[in-house]
């Protein structure tokens, strides 16, 4: 019964109706913004490399231009005409002042990628950025070419932003993906989770469905169908999601892809929602421990977001301004449940009932005004809090306000002071983080400082990135003493492993998803032993520490090609993928 109440809650997603919510402004001037950004579209997961696509970039791009139109100035677009504004209180619109700004990013390749095409339409290329009119003009000029002359930065004025990228032996890596490389998460989604009695019954209720969509045409011989189940919800529907947008033989092949996406859709949000939030109406320190375990992806970010607003006030509004970071959704989902945002009515309909889209925005803003003087930072007894979601990188798309923590405030606000208070209490630091995660390898839990997790007061704890080298150091010459005593104790040598090279694969083996078939404009995805990338973790890599399963690239054979009959629910009867019906399970919260 852990699990129940959460999963029928989650598992059914019907027609229903969204409470609507404030979008009012006129609450006073925002002074900083701190924001999680959805990573664009991509190929799969399961994929060989996993990369932006072209329309990734161009809805990271049109989600920076969104909030550049709302928090900076006006673009050159109709199409964000309907954005609200809520001018950001002493910002530079045309240059990029990286003192102010703290842009932060997963290390894979296409989340990286995807947030530089953000900030390219958060701060387009400006040819006039150095105009006489600024008070940088002398580092455009060039005196020993007369002074009169004026260069600007290569592709008409391109802004150069400070992004870093937090590997996992970052602690503050943990802020925008708090899932990964936490043992004991990775423990229970493998074991506890999938062994629950109500886990396995949705399991069951939706195995032949999986089985039909994978062995038939036009999906048929991709994967292997041991692996076409819940488990791997979110794989499977991001793979079909991907192929019938970009692949034209799945595209084709589907008569009715829509409605198939739709329910693949469905059941990857179940899952991912049932990963990363825990309630089974109990108090006992279990189900507590479970609760902050499974939600640690939001509890990380939560700290995240109310240190850079406590930076923000420490530093009198000079620092941390605009905060933005980039991933993917296990953040904001988790913290969309923590926050109370996740109701009876928002797990039906609206943007909280489904996955979050490419692109899409989870952003809080420190508003507030001085009732003396308006044009200086307010004090924290005049601050509040909103939280934004702008649910995809449409430009058409509304920031819209939701309130958070159950505040009866009409416009969404939260006090400052109850803001923080609340953030600290669900959050979790980079040290809670260990604890929670139990045995990890990440460097920064080697350290054995204790940290009583208090935001106000930093300078009680040890600074996390000296931790983290600290951390890394102790390994090492934990590694190096390790290496010594196996050489003169034990004559052991570590040597290198010669790496052997695969052999070529014959023509069309290794082509791809249609091998020989595949026409110039469609796009290939393979599944290599390299296996899944950190971004999803929770499914295939993660089952008793076995290895990834090998997938040869198996090719779509075209319709008119025969092929072995997939998987029936009824071999007497002609049930094709096309006319099944996905389990519905009883809904209650």
């Amino acid at each position: 019964m852990a699990l129940r109440k959460c999963l029928a809650a989650a598992s059914t997603l019907i027609a229903g109706v969204w409470a609507q919510s404030s979008n009012q402004s006129d609450v006073g001037k925002v002074w900083a913004v701190a924001a999680f950004i959805n990573n664009g579209d991509r190929t799969p997961v399961i994929g060989e490399t996993v990369v932006l696509t072209p329309e990734g970039a161009q809805q990271m791009l049109r989600q920076g231009r969104a909030f550049r139109a709302r928090y900076l100035t006006t673009v050159n677009d109709s199409a964000y005409d309907n954005i609200e504004e809520a001018r950001l209180q002493d910002m530079t619109i045309h240059q990029i002042d990286n003192s102010v700004l703290d842009f932060t990013s997963q290390t894979d390749e296409s989340v990286t990628g995807g947030a530089m095409a953000f900030l390219q339409g958060l701060y387009p290329p400006s040819p006039d950025a150095f105009g006489t009119d600024t008070e940088e003009t002398d580092i455009a000029r060039d005196y020993t070419e007369g002074g009169d002359n004026i260069t600007d930065y290569p592709l008409n004025g391109y802004q150069y932003p400070n992004l870093r990228t937090l590997s996992i032996l970052d602690p503050m890596s943990t802020a925008i993906q708090g899932n990964l490389r936490c043992s004991n998460w990775e423990s229970e989604m493998s074991v506890n989770l999938t062994s629950d009695a109500s886990m396995q019954e949705f399991y069951n209720a939706t195995h032949d469905y999986y089985q039909i969509i994978f062995g038939t045409y036009p999906l048929q011989g991709l994967i292997s169908l041991s692996d076409a189940n819940l488990w791997n919800a979110y794989e499977l529907y991001d793979l079909v999601n991907y192929l019938y947008t970009h692949n034209q033989t799945v595209h084709d092949g589907f008569a009715n892809g829509t409605e198939i996406l739709s329910i693949l859709r469905k059941y990857a949000t179940s899952m991912e929602r049932i990963k990363n939030s825990y309630a089974d109406g109990s108090d006992s320190a279990d189900s507590k421990a479970k609760e902050i375990l499974y939600s640690v992806a939001g509890r990380s970010l939560a700290n995240r977001v109310a240190r850079q607003f406590i930076n923000n006030l420490q530093w009198s509004g000079s620092h941390d301004k605009l905060t933005l970071m980039f991933g993917s959704f296990d953040p904001i989902i988790s913290f969309i449940s923590l926050s109370g945002l996740l109701t009876t009515d928002s797990i039906l309909n609206g943007p909280f009932s489904t996955l979050p889209n490419p692109g899409a925005a989870l952003v809080f803003e420190l508003v507030g005004e001085d009732s003396d003087n308006s044009d200086v930072l307010p004090s924290f007894n005049d601050l509040s809090v909103r939280l934004y979601y702008r649910a995809s990188a449409d430009p058409g798309e509304e920031f819209i306000s939701y309130p958070m923590f159950d505040s009866e405030s009409q416009n969404g606000l939260v006090p400052y002071s109850t803001f923080i208070e609340t953030m600290q209490e669900i959050g979790v630091t980079a040290y809670d983080w260990c604890e929670v995660c139990g045995d990890t390898t990440a460097p920064w839990c080697l350290y054995s400082y204790a940290s009583d997790g208090d935001l106000d007061n930093p300078s009680n704890n040890l600074d996390p990135v000296i931790a983290g080298v600290v951390g890394a150091v102790i390994m090492g010459v934990v590694v190096a003493l390790a290496s010594g005593c196996l050489y003169c104790f034990a004559g052991v040598r570590l040597r290198r492993k010669t790496v052997q090279e695969e052999p070529t694969p014959p023509v069309g083996a290794a082509g791809g998803f249609k091998g020989p078939e595949r026409m110039d404009g469609d796009k290939d995805v393979t599944v290599t032993k390299e296996g899944f990338h950190h971004e999803r973790v929770g499914s295939w890599e993660l089952k008793d520490g076995k290895p990834l399963p090998s997938f040869d690239a198996v090719a779509v054979p075209p319709r008119d090609l025969p092929r072995e009959s997939g998987r029936s629910l009824d071999e007497d009867d002609d049930i094709s993928v096309m006319g099944a019906t996905p389990v519905k399970a009883h809904e209650a919260v």
